[in-house]
């Protein structure tokens, strides 16, 4: 049986299709930003993070002790 590889026989009709572009952003346009808005996300995003950790090891705690409860009460 004859194996062939596709790296050493590259296919011919390759589809001609171009990619996406990226569009070009002018670095000459001034964008006006506001510090304050920034600074509020990132409060914002600190917030949701610490929820998350103490809504993830809140959950992790309660599944150990259902899951220790389970094996004393077997025994």
């Amino acid at each position: 049986m004859l194996k062939t590889y596709f790296y050493n026989n590259r296919s011919i009709n390759k589809n001609k299709v171009q990619e996406k572009t990226i569009p070009v952003q002018y670095i000459d346009q001034k964008r006006i930003v506001d510090i304050n808005k920034l600074l509020n996300r990132i409060r914002i995003n600190k917030k949701n993070e610490t929820k998350k950790k103490i809504i993830f090891y809140s959950s992790s705690i309660l599944a150990i002790s259902l899951f220790s409860t389970l094996i004393v009460t077997i025994k």
